[in-house]
């Protein structure tokens, strides 16, 4: 499969004034030397030049093959927080950290190990944001973050592939890292909980939310419990409260993700609870090696479209 210490709040108390627009999104790249190298020559200069707000690293930063060394995370942190300086926003991916314990590079790690030492290197400090974005961080999850842009809400959530870290502990001890994964799951609830509540007070018209995690498909069946806590569908619960979240915020609602493929923009994952609710499955991977420009026009038929920064290419229509 494709292929997380403690941080204060920041908020800043800018209020929205206009429609969202637009802005770029980039996930599962690069994941090899030919991928570095487009990203660095082509995709990585287009995203300087754009004129948008900010850009979204949707995770996976690294291929899954590839070493989880500080020296490989500093270099692809500093590359991509150097497209908008402050106005990047990122979400881990699993290769960054959860299946750095693999072997398959000959050099695992432990994968918890990896979490906290990624939250050292990419947000302590987190990138200082213009105060216009009014940007909020969440407390002890400093990836989880929220901001305004126009009359939309933003925010990312830490959900990652291989089943949301539930699965292939090969390092950790598993009681302590399944228990690691209950907390950040019970973080993302609150947090995206917090985003509804405060896009229903301000009256956005539109409602962004970005994460790695393909939340279609998981690696089990069924809901996870105290009994059940690997070979269960990880991402039922998240699913089940973005679907809610969408139906009570009622407008347009995007949920931008990567891990899998095809490149794809629909709306029917929110069925007939949430026809407002969206989603992209973004470029990237080994298929579509580009970044995508995303326009929001909340008040639109269509209020998301799509399509890659350098070739223009539109997402299929249907996931």
């Amino acid at each position: 499969m494709k292929h997380g210490l403690f941080l204060t709040a920041m908020l800043f108390a800018a209020a929205p004034t206009a429609a969202a627009g637009e802005f770029i999104v980039v996930g599962d790249l690069p994941y090899n030397s030919a991928q570095e190298v487009t990203f660095r020559d082509a995709i990585a200069p287009a995203i300087v030049a754009a004129d948008v707000p900010f850009v979204i690293h949707a995770g996976d930063i690294k291929g899954s093959k590839e070493v989880c060394s500080d020296a490989l995370l500093i270099e692809r942190r500093d590359a991509i927080y150097a497209l908008k300086p402050g106005r990047v926003f990122y979400t881990p991916g699993d290769n960054e950290w959860t299946d750095c314990d693999r072997d398959s590079s000959g050099l695992a790690m432990r994968e918890y190990d990896r979490l906290d030492r990624l939250r050292t290197l990419f947000f302590d400090p987190a990138p200082e944001p213009p105060q216009a974005l009014s940007v909020v961080r969440q407390e002890g999850y400093p990836e989880n973050a929220r901001w305004w842009d126009g009359e939309s809400l933003f925010l990312t959530l830490h959900i990652v592939g291989t089943n949301n870290g539930r699965r292939q502990i090969l390092m950790d001890d598993v009681d302590d890292a399944l228990a690691r994964v209950d907390a950040r799951d019970a973080a993302n609830e609150q947090w995206l909980d917090a985003a509804v509540a405060e896009a229903l007070a301000r009256n956005a018209r539109a409602m962004i939310v970005a994460a790695q995690a393909d939340l279609t498909e998981p690696w089990g069946s069924g809901p996870c419990t105290a009994t059940k806590r690997q070979e269960c569908d990880a991402f039922a619960e998240i699913r089940d409260r973005l679907v809610h979240a969408a139906a009570t915020f009622g407008m347009p609602v995007l949920y931008i993700h990567g891990d899998t493929d095809p490149y794809c923009l629909d709306r029917t994952f929110g069925g007939d609870a949430a026809p407002n609710l969206w989603r992209l499955n973004g470029a990237g991977d080994y298929a579509v090696i580009d970044a995508v420009r995303v326009t929001v026009s909340p008040g639109e038929e269509t209020p998301f479209k799509a399509a890659t920064l350098l070739d223009g290419v539109a997402p299929t229509d249907g996931c």
